[in-house]
């Protein structure tokens, strides 16, 4: 915990990226216990060949570890990147150029990309400046000797430690600089959804809107498994009257009642929806119009029966359907006029009944 939180303490300026800082603390980390372990197996006589080199990216590993405290965040992604470079070419002609030390120019060239804040054109230009310095390094110091006799299984664990400490900072570069943008993406895509579905359905009911049944409608007209579908518009009668008496509170409880009844009872793949007002579509996939009649004279009986009860009133309603068969040669709006057709006509011929 204390080490943590030593790590993600924020440095004294504002407006700096505290990412990038911790990023470069976790890094020195890693090449520091890198650089221990690489002096442990070649062991400690490296330090009579090469006493003020080592002894200096000591100091400065740790100079610079301290000044991310300090410094702003540019400063010190830049002093990284060059102590980077400095260390890797001063450590090849130590530990041999089979150790791997020339890995971590990686590290550099993944930095350019994820910290710096500039032009892609530009990022691109350092990237090349990398693999220009990477294959003159090569050049240089391809096939070098350690500067002390090791053996194959010291020279094996230099490049195992080595290469553990590139992809252990590869990981972190890339986690810590994805994390944020991958928690962003997921919360939008969530935003979205909620977005979606409020847009398609209704904020009182909670059932499919309009734009959110007629959406799925027309998906399935490219579903070859369903031969057929019904189509039911439905109206609770005398509407009007229970907000004229009761009050258009009591007539959002009805709506929300009346909704309820309808979900359940469609719960078998048929779906409810409020079409607009009191009027709600009921769609009933690969079912014909005579189950579905039979299905909505339960569902109409099931309305008839219930007592809603609002405050100290007990609220009786009832609901006229009219019902279509769509079997998806016809136009959909078509199909929906003729359901709709047959609810008036039920309408004017004595209510609480279905029209098919």
């Amino acid at each position: 915990m204390f080490i943590r939180d030593f790590i993600n303490r924020d440095i004294k300026y504002e407006n700096e990226s505290k990412r990038v800082i911790v990023t470069l603390r976790i890094l020195y980390i890693v090449i520091f216990c890198a650089f221990l372990l690489d002096i442990l197996y070649v062991g400690v006589d490296i330090m009579t060949v090469y006493p003020y080199r080592i002894s200096l990216l000591f100091a400065a590993l740790l100079i610079l570890f301290i000044y991310t405290y300090f410094s702003r965040t540019t400063p010190s992604l830049i002093l990284f990147m060059l102590f980077t470079f400095v260390w890797t070419l001063s450590m090849i002609p130590c530990f041999g150029w089979s150790a791997g030390m020339q890995n971590y120019f990686i590290l550099i060239l993944m930095l350019c990309f994820f910290a710096l804040h500039l032009r892609t054109s530009i990022k691109f230009l350092y990237a090349g400046f990398v693999l220009i310095f990477r294959i003159i390094t090569i050049g240089i110091f391809g096939g070098i000797k350690p500067a002390l006799d090791i053996s194959s299984t010291c020279d094996k664990l230099l490049q195992i430690t080595n290469i553990t400490a590139v992809f252990l900072s590869i990981i972190i570069i890339s986690y810590i600089f994805s994390k944020t943008e991958n928690e962003a993406e997921s919360k939008l895509m969530k935003y979205n959804d909620r977005l979606l579905k409020a847009a398609n359905s209704d904020q009182l009911t909670g059932l499919p809107n309009r734009r959110g049944v007629m959406q799925y409608l027309n998906g399935l007209k490219d579903l070859s498994d369903y031969h057929c579908v019904s189509v039911a518009m439905g109206d609770i009668d005398f509407f009007k009257k229970v907000n004229d008496t009761y009050g258009h509170d009591a007539g959002d409880e009805v709506l929300k009642s009346i909704a309820e009844i309808l979900r359940l009872k469609c719960n078998n793949g048929s779906i409810a929806s409020r079409w607009g007002g009191e009027e709600f579509l009921l769609v009933f996939p690969d079912i014909n119009g005579d189950d579905a009649y039979m299905l909505l004279e339960q569902v109409r009986m099931a309305v008839q029966k219930s007592e809603i009860k609002v405050k100290e009133n007990k609220i009786n309603v009832t609901m006229t359907f009219g019902l279509a068969e769509w079997g998806f040669k016809s136009d959909l709006d078509d199909v929906i006029k003729e359901a709709d057709d047959k609810l008036y006509h039920g309408k004017e011929n004595g209510r609480n009944q279905v029209v098919y």
